[in-house]
């Protein structure tokens, strides 16, 4: 989609949901181990400590909230990230109110749903199911934040104000048509939304949203989801989905809060740090960076403007 002053002045990274599948499926594990056993001496006899692995659900918490962090560390205010996990029903962890915008409440809500169940209840008539928090999500869309508001309200009718936004779903899919399909009931939900916020005055419609889809699975099988590139679905939504194993999650967040926000990474090399078993010996670390992507644009214009110097002196 072609980058507009609209786009700059209403960017689609001011409201960000995180919707995360909270099915029995997700409390299943990754089958990606971790040592547990931190020792260095083994006397005769020892019994090492057995495996652990995360689920896919701890995959997909720990990836979102590094995410988030990263955001909220680099921009403090404007930019507002809510989460919804999804089982029976949606859970909405936080709003957009400033209060809730931070990681001890994100972190305090995780905590009082917990793990995915084990199984699913035969005591509920509710289906689990990935497509209450996609409704809910749409509902907490059209809901205005304090800048949208203000904005708003001062709003001199020369231009119109622009609800844009991002959903970043996590969740796991039978096959492409059921990708499909969720991508479909999506786009149904934000239409039927937006008549109903067109009567309603006090929320806002949804001018444009960017749904991004995370299908992960453990790293022992193989999916029959494809993943494809950015498409227009239609005139307000583009889509994309990423077909990856739970413990890359992390790393396709990190990929793409690059293109979300508009950074770039340096990596510092050969950091020396102590280690705390060893402490008096050091290892050298390697140290990545987020930063505006204009820092590099003023380095090498530095540099240019240096080696101008240097050729004239």
């Amino acid at each position: 989609m072609a980058f507009t002053a609209t786009n700059k002045m209403y960017p689609a990274n001011h409201k960000t949901i995180f919707v995360l599948d909270h099915t029995p499926y997700f409390g299943i594990s990754c089958e990606s181990s971790i040592e547990f056993d931190f020792l260095k001496a083994r006397g005769p006899g020892f019994i090492p400590i057995s495996p652990i692995h995360k689920s896919l659900w701890t995959c997909s918490v720990e990836s979102s909230i590094e995410y988030c962090r990263i955001v909220w560390d680099l921009f403090p205010a404007g930019k507002l990230v809510t989460f919804i996990a999804s089982d029976t029903h949606a859970h909405i962890l936080n709003l957009w109110t400033p209060a809730q915008q931070n990681l001890n409440y994100i972190m305090n809500g995780m905590a009082v749903i917990g793990t995915p169940p084990l199984s699913r209840s035969s005591q509920t008539n509710m289906e689990y199911s990935v497509l209450h928090g996609i409704r809910s999500a749409i509902e907490v869309l059209s809901e205005p934040t304090n800048i949208q508001l203000e904005k708003r309200d001062g709003n001199d009718n020369q231009s119109k104000l622009q609800n844009r936004c991002r959903v970043i779903c996590i969740t796991s899919a039978r096959d492409d048509e059921s990708m499909k399909r969720l991508e479909e009931i999506f786009h149904n939900n934000l239409i039927q939304q937006n008549k109903t916020a067109a009567n309603s005055d006090r929320l806002l419609t949804i001018d444009y949203c960017h749904l991004v889809i995370i299908n992960t699975f453990p790293i022992n099988i193989e999916s029959p989801v494809n993943s494809h590139p950015t498409k227009n679905y239609s005139a307000i939504l583009t889509t994309e989905v990423h077909s990856i194993r739970a413990p890359l999650i992390s790393h396709k967040l990190s990929s793409l809060i690059l293109e979300h926000y508009d950074l770039a990474s340096t990596t510092v090399t050969g950091i020396p740090m102590k280690e705390e078993q060893n402490a008096s010996s050091s290892a050298n670390y390697d140290v990545e960076i987020f930063h505006a992507r204009d820092a590099h644009t003023a380095i090498l214009k530095g540099n240019a403007f240096r080696l101008g110097s240097d050729k004239n002196s």
